[in-house]
């Protein structure tokens, strides 16, 4: 019985321990909850004014700045020559046809406009022959707005000196009532000679400054006000039916708190130095100030969560922690010594239940692991299987035309493998990337194969005419370039004619002049049937993204790589006449090298 009483010393002394560690914990919480809770109140006011005040000065700078950028941006309208031009050219009473010109002139080169300043719905100029010109995507909404407002408003803007004049939308700047979250500002256009000849009304959406303002919003009770210069509404928060507070009561740069009606309210009131607009927000302190008592009942639970998580942890963590640790032990032996199917038994959602979790997640990952590694050998194995015997198809066929060759060579008709050994070549040329840069010297040598296949073919009726110079014969170009144009020759400029047919392929360097570079010219010319405008123009349309997956070779796949590789001011240009030839003229960079020449030799003897 001696162990029996043993235990039962230790059970008392435990519960009296877990007693008095409870108490001690109810009445120290309680304590500080209560000094917490003064010491909060009292700091509140003084530390939520100061970084209040603080915030709100940050988001009217910002504001300030947006709003800058605003008149920044209508002075490079203003100030633009075009458009000064464009207004002061037209007569009084335009036409409709001559209005929506004007219109669709100016919207082009305020395109860069309306991406800089996407608060901008629209803009309206009013030159000063009584000509009316809308702008923008959203122009159409000055057509709900009241004439005789807009009147009022232009009217306004007369002996300002091209600063913007603000003004709010209220019901009766519309036709219908209605609300809308558009801003009205006006200015003078006046030119950089000081030169007034027009003006400008700019309509705004409000989220040039709902942007900005929503961040002073601390709870449901807040009010945010913007003035403008003259001390009017501009714009209201959150609460828009409220009515402002009077601007005189309240010093800039100061904070007040107030209590109207039972209810405590922080003021703010800020000046921008830009925009000389003013911030005025009121937030109610009540909502925050009860947030504070939350303190005493966060002490008190703890006091009474810490009675019992002493009770808890004292019982059972002494008989549960040892269990699950020498089970994980165990088990990180057994995955050492190479089991990593081993998984743990999760019996708790403590730490150790977690730990648990994440070996047995480590164990399976690894598992895992070792079976992806071991198909991804497979994988790659049977990949290069089909690699190689995908090289076996073209190699065959390269093989086979060997054979012919040596045939061929054999039999004494030389004519024949000397074709042969011409359409091997084209066959190895073409097996190769076309994307990969190769030298002239290359390109011209797979051109004269083909043209020796052409010219058994037509015999003396095809002349043909190749002057390279030796030393462009290093000049690194695309590869397929030449042969896609010389094929089109055979294919539709000879395709009707029964002798005389004239082939010239020349090549040159031209000197850069006139901030251009140093080109290779390549020109290709016939004496074919010729085509006509609308046919050139079709070919020298840019491809289709469908034709362009299809990856073949053809006239506008040439043009194509050349706008893909080497852009502007490189190109193609046709020059033609029905029956009467074409001349195909390239336009390469002047580039000089040796590597396509080794690369493609290289390739070959593989």
């Amino acid at each position: 019985m001696k162990w029996w009483n043993h235990i039962c010393k230790r059970f008392k002394f435990r519960t009296k321990l877990i007693l008095f560690l409870s108490a001690a914990t109810v009445v120290i919480s309680g304590i500080t909850g209560l000094i917490t809770y003064r010491i909060h109140i009292d700091l509140f006011n003084e530390e939520v004014s100061r970084q209040y005040s603080l915030t709100a000065e940050q988001i009217l700078a910002r504001l300030d700045s947006r709003v800058n950028d605003m008149y920044k941006v209508t002075d490079y309208i203003t100030l633009n020559p075009s458009v000064k031009n464009a207004i002061k050219a037209q007569e009084a009473g335009i036409s409709s046809y001559d209005q929506m010109k004007l219109e669709d002139e100016l919207d082009d080169q305020l395109y860069q406009v309306r991406l800089d300043a996407p608060e901008i719905m629209g803009l309206r100029i009013y030159d000063l022959k009584e000509n009316v010109f809308s702008l923008g995507a959203f122009a159409g909404s000055f057509q709900q707005m009241n004439p005789s407002y807009l009147a009022e408003m232009v009217h306004k803007l007369e002996g300002t000196g091209g600063e913007y004049v603000w003004n709010r939308l209220d019901s009766d700047a519309f036709i219908q009532e209605e609300k809308t979250n558009w801003i009205l500002a006006g200015r003078l256009m006046r030119s950089v000679d000081l030169e007034t000849y027009g003006v400008m009304l700019i309509l705004f959406n409000t989220s040039l400054f709902e942007s900005y303002l929503k961040d002073l919003r601390l709870n449901d009770e807040v009010a945010v006000y913007l003035f403008d210069t003259n001390g009017e509404l501009l714009y209201a928060f959150h609460n828009q039916d409220a009515d402002p507070p009077p601007l005189k009561e309240l010093s800039i740069g100061a904070t007040e708190i107030r209590d109207e009606q039972g209810t405590t309210h922080l003021y703010t009131k800020q000046t921008s130095d830009k925009a000389n607009f003013t911030l005025v927000s009121k937030v109610s302190l009540a909502q925050i100030q009860n947030k504070g008592k939350i303190i005493v009942k966060v002490a008190v639970f703890s006091a009474v969560a810490s009675i019992v998580c002493s009770w808890l942890i004292i019982t059972i963590i002494s008989g549960r922690l040892l269990r699950p640790l020498a089970s994980i032990v165990n088990a990180m032996k057994r995955v050492r010594d190479g089991q990593f199917n081993t998984r743990v038994q999760i019996e708790t959602r403590d730490e150790l239940g977690f730990i648990g979790e994440r070996f047995n997640a480590m164990a399976s990952r690894i598992d895992t692991l070792i079976h992806e590694v071991y198909e991804r050998e497979l994988s790659e194995k049977e990949a290069e299987l089909k690699a190689i015997q995908a090289q076996l198809n073209p190699h065959f066929l390269y093989n086979t035309l060997s054979m012919f060759f040596w045939k061929f060579y054999m039999l004494g008709d030389e004519k024949s493998a000397r074709l042969v050994t011409a359409l091997s070549e084209m066959l190895q040329y073409t097996l190769e990337p076309v994307q990969r840069l190769t030298t002239l010297q290359d390109e011209m040598n797979q051109i004269e194969h083909y043209l020796q296949i052409q010219q058994a073919r037509y015999q003396e009726a095809l002349s043909i005419e190749i002057s390279v110079p030796p030393e462009l014969l290093r000049c690194q170009v695309i590869r397929l370039l030449l042969q896609p144009i010389v094929e089109n020759v055979f294919v539709h400029a000879f395709a009707d004619k029964r002798d005389n047919r004239y082939l010239d392929i020349r090549c040159s360097h031209q000197d850069g002049q006139d901030a251009l570079p140093d080109m290779l010219i390549i020109e290709v010319s016939d004496n074919g049937c010729g085509m006509n405008t609308s046919v050139i123009e079709r070919i020298m349309e840019p491809m289709a993204p469908a034709d362009e997956e299809r990856q073949h070779i053809g006239m506008q796949s040439v043009l194509r790589r050349i706008e893909l590789i080497h852009g502007e001011p490189y190109g193609v240009q046709i020059e033609s006449k029905v029956n009467e030839g074409t001349l195909v003229r390239l336009r390469l960079p002047y580039q000089l090298g040796e590597n396509a020449r080794s690369e493609h030799s290289d390739n070959r003897e593989e």
